[in-house]
């Protein structure tokens, strides 16, 4: 089969398909394979490479999803269905995209008890492990990862309802109150427990914590569906609010940070994210377009869900198969990710893609 046949991407969404933002996807996971898979100092490790990928799926989650249900909140108070119908087919389609392959690995994980999750099944069963892990303060190894997943489920439980039923004269500022609501209880967090460090901390699992980077990209959705279709931060206050924010970012890293790190350093993750978001999802133009839209990018892009489920395991996976971790780390790291590659193009291809076409039977129009 032709490399460009097998990496072609199709729309997949309720939006105009952005391929960039596919490859932004890859970019987070690689970040986040950076902070799993590499133990002690590396030069990289300077950089929170954990959270920025979170984060960067986190406010690219609050875009997309908000910008879906803008517009079919103006399909509703256009009478071309209900607020209800809306409801219904966003639910429908996340759970066909998300449940699946999720719960298949959960029972997997079960059989074999890894990590002694039968003790703790019922945390990763209904999707509330961050509650778990802040709770314990503590990691449970391979399953530690989860956490973000349990944060998505819990955002989805509640954003359509904003969305789709706060009186529109009152959108915007509920979604700038909710943006705020992520720093507020940081601090909140911070001054009245242990404090953190510049990276994930079991403050930084909670749902509350994390509404700055969904309520920014809901930002940007809110004024492409009702501002500018176009708009974008490639202007002056946007170039002004990206240096700014580079400027501080560097200074946290370089820094003693104490409550300002703990606060602020989220939400500068997120106003960098969204800068690239907005202009990925128009599309970068030059070097940026030729790498954002490689192929071999896009297709990891695609496969993005399986990646970052499985990455986890794949260390184990690779010992079991008598593959022992190669001296060379970078080399290890390599093998690794063609193993994982592998296991989440099987997950797309036989499970995820077959369910996922099932979506064309639930859109929103």
């Amino acid at each position: 089969m032709p490399l460009k046949k097998l990496f072609t991407i199709s729309d997949r969404s309720g939006l105009n398909y952005m391929p960039q933002l596919d490859t932004l996807r890859a970019m987070a996971v690689f970040l986040v394979l950076l902070e799993h898979w590499f133990q002690g100092e590396y030069w990289f490790k300077i950089f929170p490479t954990g959270m920025i990928g979170v984060t960067l799926f986190f406010v690219l989650s609050g875009y997309l999803i908000s910008e879906i249900l803008m517009r079919s909140r103006n399909d509703a108070e256009a009478n071309k269905h209900t607020r209800a119908f809306s409801i219904r087919q966003f639910y429908i389609r996340r759970t066909l995209r998300i449940f699946p392959i999720y719960y298949i690995t959960l029972v997997i994980l079960l059989i074999f008890n890894i990590e002694n999750i039968r003790h703790i099944f019922g945390w990763f069963l209904f999707y509330v492990s961050n509650i778990y892990f802040f709770k314990i303060q503590n990691w449970a190894g391979s399953l530690s990862h989860l956490w973000t997943l349990s944060v998505e489920e819990q955002f989805y439980l509640i954003w359509p309802f904003v969305i789709l039923f706060i009186k529109k004269k009152h959108l915007l500022n509920a979604i700038i109150f909710i943006t705020f609501i992520g720093p507020a209880v940081r601090a909140y967090l911070f001054l009245t427990g242990s404090g953190t460090e510049v990276s994930i901390s079991f403050d930084q699992v909670l749902t509350p914590t994390c509404m700055d980077c969904f309520g920014l990209g809901a930002l940007l959705a809110y004024f492409r569906t009702y501002v500018d279709r176009k708009f974008n931060l490639n202007n002056l206050y946007g170039i002004i609010m990206f240096v700014v924010s580079a400027i501080l970012f560097v200074i946290i890293l370089l820094t003693d940070t104490g409550i300002f790190g703990a606060i602020v350093l989220r939400t500068i993750i997120s106003i960098l994210s969204l800068y690239l978001i907005a202009g990925a999802s128009i599309g970068f133009g030059g070097v940026a377009r030729y790498v954002l839209q490689n192929p071999v990018l896009l297709y990891l892009g695609k496969i993005s869900y399986g990646l970052y489920l499985f990455h986890n395991f794949v260390p184990a996976i690779c010992r079991s198969f008598g593959i022992q971790p190669i001296p060379n780390p970078y080399l290890n790291f390599l093998l690794q990710l063609a193993a994982l590659v592998s296991i989440a193009s099987l997950s797309w291809y036989l499970i995820e893609k077959p369910i996922n076409n099932l979506k064309r039977h639930f859109s929103y129009t």
